[in-house]
């Protein structure tokens, strides 16, 4: 059973953790970007940062860094170092904690559509097949770069429940996972699985805090009869995740305006009251075919199926022009989401006005009520680090002035936080705060507030 309590702490010989990681990690097979000569030049003015004002408190950099001080800390240092304002923070927060937290204060409500852990990483740890190793390398990889003494086992269900509902400020998450073949063999979580610790999470809980998606791959002979069974057994799936560069069925991958294989799915999944398509684009990761994640077959699917929502993952990044385009050019479509799984996350570490570039496509052209929020963790370990850069991030003026991009604003970010994937996913976002307020984790929460205060 899974225990409301914490994993163990990272041990006091590691090198401190930064508040926001100050290293790209790769996105292809593991190999390890070396830091860049301005991530370098984060870290020491982060260090001084935590020298100065943490010492004044009697704080080492370790502590100075899990403060709300430390957060802000990291935030001047990007945007030092960056040359631009790129997050909304001030220098009398870095020394004043009492004014960091006023600073961070907000009640929103934070629905994060892309969240993952492996069912029992302990099986893959040693294995010697080539290609499960390869996702190993990978994922493992990530996550030790982004969670410093961390590895491919701590991507486990206690975990999950640890750094997702205990560690952030995450509301409601949705589990998600890949499409295999058969359903009970995943390299990651079988969905039976999912829909298991769906359960027990929420049980725990005393609330509605975990959602997953059904996974469903339409190249697979068995695709209808499989869509239904999840759908009886395993209600309520309110979403579809979908990987076009599967490979699965002996195939290279399939498209979502091929009119024999996708459309039929997309007719049954409307007869069934599933209209929510979440569609990984971009990040040609591990077994991924780079082609079909292209976004090169997103539009006429958008336009011949208007009654469906299409929630381009990662959206399609690093070519995220691919679907902005098609909502510049038809702004009559209404269907078409770039959700930030991450490509938040992999750009403001590093690249900072990418990030910003990013965002300014996607809120000026899809529109402020077509992102969504994803985060990818546990691959990032907890989210909370991607919460808060989100909130404080802004589009420099003369990013806004040249590119004509819409500045982010506080409710547009209330709505790519959480308002807008409550909408398609069906939350009561008022009632979902009531239950969530007074829930078993928001008590135990509380709890380690107070243990920390005193």
């Amino acid at each position: 059973m899974l225990a409301l309590t914490s994993n163990k702490n990272l041990s006091d010989d590691l090198p401190p953790k930064p508040p926001i990681p100050t290293q790209v990690v790769s996105n292809g097979e593991y190999i390890p970007m070396p830091k860049t000569r301005q991530q370098r030049q984060v870290d020491a003015v982060l260090a001084g940062y935590a020298d100065q004002c943490g010492g004044k408190r009697g704080l080492t950099r370790r502590s100075f860094f899990r403060t709300a001080s430390g957060m802000a800390a990291a935030m001047l240092a990007i945007n030092k170092v960056f040359g631009d304002r790129f997050f909304d923070v001030q220098e009398v927060e870095a020394a004043d904690e009492a004014a960091a937290i006023e600073a961070k204060k907000s009640d929103q409500f934070i629905l994060d559509v892309q969240t993952h852990y492996i069912d029992d990483p302990r099986n893959l740890w040693n294995t010697t097949d080539p290609v499960l190793r390869l996702v190993v390398d990978t994922l493992g990889g990530w996550r030790a770069k982004s969670v410093k003494g961390s590895s491919w086992l701590d991507l486990n269900k206690a975990t999950y429940f640890k750094e997702i509902f205990l560690d952030s400020e995450t509301s409601m998450a949705v589990l998600s996972g890949f499409p295999s073949d058969p359903p009970d063999q995943n390299i990651l979580i079988p969905v039976d699985h999912m829909a298991a610790a769906r359960e027990e999470i929420n049980g725990k809980a005393g609330s509605r805090r975990m959602l997953i998606h059904g996974l469903i791959s339409p190249n697979l002979p068995n695709w209808r009869d499989e869509a239904a069974r999840q759908l009886r057994q395993l209600a309520p799936i309110q979403a579809w995740k979908m990987y076009t560069a599967d490979g699965l069925g002996g195939k290279r991958g399939w498209w979502l305006d091929d009119e024999q294989v996708a459309y039929p799915f997309y007719k049954y999944t409307v007869e069934l009251g599933v209209k929510n398509l979440c569609i990984h684009k971009g990040l040609a990761v591990t077994l991924l075919n780079e082609e079909y994640c292209r976004a090169k077959d997103v539009e006429k699917a958008v336009l011949d199926w208007p009654q469906l929502n299409f929630i381009i993952y990662h959206s399609a990044f690093p070519r995220v022009e691919d679907i902005t385009d098609i909502k510049w050019m038809k702004p009559q479509i209404t269907n078409l989401y770039g959700e930030l799984g991450s490509t938040f996350a992999l750009n403001v570490v590093g690249a900072p006005e990418r990030a910003a570039h990013v965002l300014g496509k996607l809120v000026t052209h899809l529109g402020p009520d077509y992102v969504i929020w994803g985060t990818d963790s546990l691959w990032w370990g907890s989210p909370q680090w991607q919460i808060e850069a989100l909130r404080r991030f802004r589009i420099p003026d003369r990013l806004v002035e040249g590119y004509g991009y819409t500045q982010l604003t506080d409710e547009m970010k209330a709505k790519i936080l959480g308002l807008n994937a409550a909408r398609l996913w069906g939350v009561d976002v008022e009632k979902a705060k009531r239950e969530i307020a007074s829930d078993r984790l928001s008590q135990v929460k509380a709890e380690r507030a107070h243990l920390i205060a005193v």
